[in-house]
């Protein structure tokens, strides 16, 4: 470690491969490298960092209040640190993933992060009206669902204005992670919340030597110019890994099987066969209020195996 006294304090707001970019407390960001052959640092990461000619060496990851990630067989993707809340953007159409869904909240529960499911296109009648059907097992389980119609700015009238509002409410003085699949309409969110969002990236891209495009890339944005409200847009996913929760837990980490674990006749129940089981009995067609959905049970079932396999 080096002197104290050469330590600076900064915010890590982009990251490519060994090096990440640092914002300073004015606002002025640098390059920092790791001392070793490979950076543990992430987007939202508060580091200590010291001067090295125009560049800057990362000396210490400050604790962490969290660390959303997923992580397969083969790897593991941090997205981002120290996060206030989730945004999960899906959308009418293309018809979204429940499956994908309930891993990104199963991964926001873990991490003790608040996640707040966003579904757009609210403007497109019948399959709107569809998918927010579907979004009511999520609304029974206490999950806040915003309806919105994101269009780019100064366009889609005042459906689109009333999105714009509820997300400003919804993002204030926080920092947000938005994720979503490739056609829910991210970077029509991360452009109406911030009109420098292309130029930034940009700058940030011709910071780390990347080209002009980080699609790839998790990017901290400010939304405000006091520096209190902050998006991180990040790269959609195809797949979502779990392989770092502990299957026995999964259930914990649902809120419509969660209240249902304490009437288990065992306590290493997996609530897939066992006699005695509090949550099979509560599995219900459509999942009414208080109960469990055939849906939501096949996807803890697939997943509560997935998870064993990998881990025994």
């Amino acid at each position: 470690m080096a002197d104290a006294a050469l330590l600076h304090k900064g915010l890590v707001v982009a990251s490519h491969g060994r090096h990440v970019l640092v914002e300073r407390d004015d606002g002025s960001r640098l390059i920092c490298h790791p001392r070793g052959k490979k950076t543990q640092a992430v987007v939202g990461d508060r580091v200590l960092w010291q001067a090295t000619q125009d560049e800057g060496t990362l000396e210490k990851i400050e604790p962490r209040r969290n660390l959303f990630y997923r992580q397969d067989e083969v790897r593991t993707k941090a997205f981002a640190a120290n996060l206030d809340q989730v945004l999960i953007l899906i959308a009418a159409e293309p018809e979204f993933s429940e499956n994908q869904l309930s891993r990104a909240l199963i991964a926001a529960e873990a991490e003790h992060i608040t996640p707040v499911i966003a579904l757009n296109k609210s403007d497109l009648g019948e399959p709107f009206a569809r998918a927010w059907t579907r979004m009511g097992v999520y609304r029974d389980m206490g999950y806040q669902v915003l309806p919105l119609a994101l269009k780019p700015a100064g366009s889609g009238g005042a459906a689109a204005a009333a999105s714009a509002q509820a997300l400003g409410e919804l993002l204030r003085d926080k920092t947000t992670l938005v994720l979503g699949p490739s056609g829910s309409g991210k970077s029509t969110l991360t452009n109406l919340l911030v009109p420098a969002a292309l130029a930034a990236t940009q700058e940030i891209s011709r910071s780390l030597h990347t080209g002009k495009h980080t699609t790839t890339s998790t990017t901290w944005y400010w939304v405000d110019a006091q520096r209190q409200t902050a998006l991180i847009d990040s790269p959609g996913f195809q797949e979502f890994g779990l392989n770092h929760v502990d299957p026995m837990q999964l259930a914990a980490y649902m809120p419509d099987l969660r209240p249902h674990v304490a009437n288990c006749k065992f306590y290493n129940c997996t609530h897939l066969h066992e006699p005695g089981c509090g949550v099979i009995p509560m599995v219900t067609p459509l999942g009414e209020a208080g109960t469990v959905s055939e849906q939501r049970y096949r996807i803890y079932s697939a997943l509560f195996e997935e998870l064993s396999r990998s881990r025994y």
